[in-house]
């Protein structure tokens, strides 16, 4: 990942936008993805499910 100057706090400030299409936005995606995946310890099972409750929920993730 790159490192980014700024000429002042304003620039710091600015979003940077990426538009549809572009590459870059694919590869910032793919790194905010693989960073969520290194980082949390919750898995869950592949498919849709209903849940009656927020415990039924609980007791069916995968912890890693």
């Amino acid at each position: 990942m790159p490192v980014l100057k700024f000429r002042s706090v304003e620039e710091l400030n600015q979003p940077r936008w990426r538009e549809p299409g572009d590459p870059e936005l694919y590869r910032a995606l793919r790194e905010i993805w693989e960073f969520s995946r290194k980082t949390s310890n919750i898995r869950f099972r592949p498919g849709v499910y209903k849940f009656r409750s927020v415990e039924e929920f609980d007791s069916n993730r995968i912890r890693a």
